[in-house]
């Protein structure tokens, strides 16, 4: 049963392990000469958990040398050796007692320095022949370093500040800067205190201190007092090997470094937790080492190349341009751009400017010089919209041929350029070129059209018996051509003509399959049913050719805010401008919008990624309803050899057709 009690014991311990606030430590009192011997100490506390836990004391292990006895409510001839062992820069005791007191004694070495890890509640010093600098009853110590002095007369204070604790930051940037804070106490006066510049410190500025001077490598800090703080700031020449200051027995050393630089650090310190860090970081990259007197620590810095980046991008560049009868270009942009550092924005519009707005706002045009093409275009932060007019000139050939349009020319980047060129009605569009994809004047649909119309041809054209094979396949092919010109010339009767010849096959197989009164009724359904087909057929058309109509854009045209009225006399005397034959031009107002003119047909192209270096050239191959005069010509041509061949079809379908209208109804 003992057995089974203990296991349960044990097993609950393990289930219960602490994790935080897992003891508590009252009280440390130290006794005996200072300097003279290992002095006597008496820890007391407890533990709150249900098993053993590690409890820090003291530290460094390294300078500091401990003998102890638990008193764990054990008799006293149970009592054996406490169990102390240290890791992380302090020693630390393994127990479960929920109350001990801990009496030993401890040596220490070097500075005479003892770091209470803690947390403490108090302390209390009742030592001889020195002192504590930081107070001999203190309340409420963490990580605290308690400074042992003893007394030595005038040799011992002209050896220095009793308590000297320096901590440094340099920092690596554009330049390099460092921040020093510098705490020291002592029993007596401090007086003047000298610090070594050793590592070719530009002292700037000096915060808790009188006055500061410089003399050779030393920093002069005159003070007065018993304690005294500063902060001293300045510049470094380089960075290299680091070591502390003889007075200090450690010192905290914090490494930082902006994004275009990166530091290496090597030595014998050890690196810890950067938010124990006595002076606030400033970057996320910040390094943070406890160096101990005698050790050292070596700096290298790698400056990290700059990559340049976008500070400005167009995302959406949509440009409709417009050619008149007269061959005027009149160009409407429209760009919307993110700007996160730019001021302005030289913008050659590809023609005369003569609208500038943003966001609706219309503007003044500015040059930078007085000969300049490009317009100044003052960008703000964030996401915006421009809008820009223009007016050029183009020469249109009486026959057709290719023209490159104008385009605008910026610095930046656009992520999608969205062009739609306007032609008016003698000019026949063919192809448009530059894009991602070339942009034909035939598409898909065409095509399939013309196949159905050289099937439809194939179908109707049926010349007498005595044709040859020969003609009449040639015939078959020319009836081809002439519905293919004319789904291109007039595609509504394209499909008249179409639903005619379907109707027309199809009573023929009623004639052939139905006699009397069905073969009335059924021509009568087939006849609803070639009109309803001829219906579909046209608005079809009509929806699909939608976009080729006459279309006015200027219901569309930005207008700008009407700027101030001035008056006559005035815009004569101080405007400079003169009237033309469209209206007022006025120099150095702010501009309105022109409504865009009319076009009757207009094509599409875009390009993705456009840049200086990857301009957008659109190429416009046309011709000109001149040039298809010739066509039309043979296309009617053709239209009589067919007539021709169907001669004596036609003459016995229109004798039968003359016979039953002259026949009287019986």
């Amino acid at each position: 049963q003992l057995e089974m009690l203990s296991r349960w014991v044990e097993e609950r311990g393990a289930a219960g392990e602490c994790a935080e606030r897992c003891y508590a430590l009252d009280r440390l009192r130290i006794t005996g000469a200072v300097g003279e011997g290992p002095l006597q100490f008496e820890l007391s506390g407890g533990v709150l958990a249900d098993g053993p836990v590690a409890v820090p004391l003291f530290g460094p292990p390294e300078h500091v040398r401990i003998e102890a006895v638990l008193d764990d409510g054990r008799p006293a001839s149970r009592r054996e050796a406490a169990p102390i062992s240290f890791e992380e820069g302090h020693y630390y005791l393994w127990t479960a007692a929920r109350r001990f007191v801990l009496r030993g004694t401890l040596s220490l070495e070097g500075d005479l320095t003892l770091l209470v890890a803690g947390p403490l509640n108090s302390f209390e010093a009742d030592v001889t022949g020195g002192t504590v600098a930081e107070g001999a009853r203190l309340s409420g110590l963490s990580g605290a370093t308690l400074h042992f002095s003893p007394d030595g007369g005038a040799a011992a204070e002209s050896a220095g500040p009793t308590v000297f604790q320096l901590s440094r930051a340099v920092r690596v940037g554009r330049e390099i800067g460092f921040e020093y804070r510098l705490v020291m106490r002592s029993g007596s006066d401090l007086g003047v205190v000298r610090l070594p510049l050793a590592f070719g410190e530009k002292v700037l500025d000096v915060s808790g201190a009188s006055g500061f001077r410089t003399e050779g490598s030393e920093l002069v800090l005159p003070t007065s007092g018993r304690s005294a703080e500063m902060k001293i700031t300045g510049t470094l020449p380089k960075v290299g090997a680091f070591s502390p200051d003889p007075r200090s027995a450690y010192e905290w050393w914090l490494f930082e470094s902006d994004a275009e630089h990166r530091l290496t650090v090597k030595g014998d310190a050890r690196q810890v937790e950067a938010a124990e860090s006595p002076i606030p970081r400033t970057q996320a990259t910040s390094r943070l080492l406890l160096v101990q007197r005698g050790q050292r620590v070596e700096v290298d810095v790698e400056p990290l190349a700059g990559v340049e980046v976008l500070a400005a991008v167009v995302r959406e560049h949509r440009r409709t341009l417009v050619l008149t009868e007269r061959g005027d270009l009149v160009a409407d942009d429209s760009l919307s751009y993110e700007n996160n550092g730019i001021d302005y924005l030289t913008y050659a519009p590809g023609g005369r400017p003569i609208y500038l707005a943003t966001d609706g706002k219309a503007q003044r045009i500015m040059h930078q010089g007085a000969a300049a093409e490009e317009v100044l275009v003052p960008l703000q932060t964030g996401s915006h919209m421009i809008q820009v007019q223009s007016l050029a000139q183009a020469s249109v050939r009486p026959l057709g041929g290719s023209m490159e349009l104008p385009m605008p020319s910026y610095p930046l980047t656009a992520s999608q350029l969205r062009l739609t060129v306007g032609l008016p009605e003698r000019v026949l569009p063919l192809a448009l070129l530059g894009g991602d994809r070339p942009v034909w004047f035939a598409d898909k649909g065409d095509a399939v059209a013309v196949v159905i119309g050289f099937v439809a041809a194939w179908i109707a054209v049926r010349p007498g018996a005595a044709t040859s094979r020969g003609r009449r396949r040639a015939l078959r092919v020319l009836g081809g051509l002439v519905m293919a010109g004319l789904w291109f010339v007039a595609p509504a009767t394209f499909v008249a003509i179409l639903v005619g010849i379907a109707t027309a096959a199809v009573a023929w197989l009623v004639g052939r399959l139905f006699r009397g009164t069905s073969r009335a009724v059924a021509m009568v359904v087939l006849l609803g049913m070639g009109g309803l087909a001829l219906l579909i057929g046209l608005f079809a058309v009509s929806a699909g050719r939608y976009q080729g109509e006459r279309w006015d854009y200027a219901e569309n045209a930005a207008s700008a805010p009407s700027s101030t009225r001035r008056a006559k006399d005035d815009d004569q005397a101080k405007g400079g401008g003169s009237l033309a034959p469209g209206g007022a031009v006025l120099e150095g107002v702010t501009p309105v919008a022109l409504g865009l003119p009319s076009y009757a047909r207009n094509l599409h192209v875009s390009r993705e990624l456009v840049t200086r270096d990857r301009a957008f050239r659109p190429v416009l191959v046309y011709t000109t309803s001149s040039a298809l005069v010739p066509l039309a010509l043979l296309w009617l041509a053709g239209v009589a050899v067919l007539l021709n061949a169907h001669r004596a079809a036609l003459m016995e379908l229109y004798r039968r057709a003359a016979t039953r209208l002259a026949r009287r109804p019986e």
